[in-house]
């Protein structure tokens, strides 16, 4: 690690600890004239098999900062079906793109300045990193979060599993894009959205599957049981999956009253990892990061920072479960008829 004696004179010491997308997207924003940025990161990701869906305001604040985003999907529309493929409602949704994970860490990986330090360390106690200010944008299973919360210092365990994957580009993909969206059943999930000319999909189901890492080839197959009364065409897409294919349980923070505390900050999946339903994760990471940044950049009060991010991302955490619930609820024929569908 660094010493003080290795920064510039008169710049404030930043160690951002993570380099996902909060971590790049941080040390991208921050002034290298004011700040001595060094991003410490354990290992890098595996970043195969997934897309991301970025909402406008995240799109809008990366352009800002010069980050070349990859030419992003629309994904504004789709339908909502029962699990045996019945449509029950075409759904328009909001102004969402999407962008294959690893072109999107890259963009953000290009757009760091070359001031900024890059060490692969796990930090196991970020008390001991010296530096002015520690910001963990090092994800669900932050090290940095019991410093700011030390309530929230542990990750909730989730009762869901799930699986990602990418039809690629050709004819399955062609025949797949007409039937984008969301298939709901009883403790199932399975998605699919466009992504290029290829397709995103993931699935969620409810298990006890474990320890991590989750063997993928387990879960695929307890995946293909679960979903035997699935569209056809949703078996397909299981009966493809391959090696490629990520397979994780969803972990979610406990709720946060602070992001701040003495020279600690949280970012997002740090200080508010939930349930990928509403398709926020990567945007509210963006948008945490560089609205961070913007207050570190003209030196205004950390307060004011924390009163305007976590307000609105708490929420978002809260409708996320809730979202998934309903989603995965085993009481699914109630609810389908409680919307006129049979």
């Amino acid at each position: 690690m660094w010493r003080m004696s290795d920064a510039p004179s008169g710049l404030t010491r930043v160690a951002v600890v993570g380099g996902g997308i909060a971590g790049l997207t941080l040390a991208a924003a921050l002034d290298p004239a004011r700040f001595d940025v060094t991003l410490v990161e354990a290992q890098p990701e595996r970043t195969t098999g997934a897309a991301l869906g970025l909402w406008p305001g995240a799109r809008r604040t990366l352009a800002r900062l010069g980050v070349a985003l990859p030419a992003p999907t629309k994904a504004d529309h789709g339908g909502l079906y029962r699990l045996d493929g019945a449509r029950v409602a075409t759904v328009r949704g909001p102004d969402l793109a999407m962008v294959m994970r690893p072109a999107l860490m890259e963009a953000l990986a290009a757009a760091v300045p070359g001031s900024v330090r890059r060490v692969m360390a796990e930090v196991t106690d970020p008390s001991t990193l010296d530096a002015d200010l520690v910001v963990g944008a090092d994800g669900v299973r932050s090290r940095v979060r019991g410093l700011v919360q030390p309530g929230a210092a542990e990750r909730r365990e989730t009762p869901y599993v799930t699986l990602r994957g990418i039809v690629p580009a050709g004819a399955a993909a062609d025949r797949l894009r007409p039937l984008v969206g969301e298939y709901w059943g009883a403790g199932t999930l399975f998605g699919l959205a466009p992504v290029g000319d290829a397709l995103y999909w993931f699935t969620g189901h409810v298990s006890d599957l474990g320890p991590e890492p989750l063997d993928v080839t387990t879960v695929v197959a307890e995946a293909r049981e679960r979903f035997a009364a699935a569209a056809p065409h949703l078996r397909e897409v299981l009966d493809a999956a391959g090696d490629d294919t990520l397979a994780t349980r969803l972990w979610v923070t406990p709720p946060m009253h602070r992001y701040v505390s003495g020279r600690y900050v949280v970012i997002g999946d740090a200080a508010h990892a939930a349930p990928p339903n509403l398709g926020r994760g990567a945007s509210d990471a963006a948008l945490d990061a560089a609205s961070l940044a913007r207050i570190l950049n003209t030196n205004r009060s950390l307060a004011a920072w924390q009163a305007r991010r976590l307000p609105v991302t708490q929420v978002a955490r809260t409708v996320a479960g809730w979202g998934m619930r309903v989603a995965l609820s085993p009481t699914r024929d109630l609810l389908w008829r409680r919307i006129g569908t049979k």
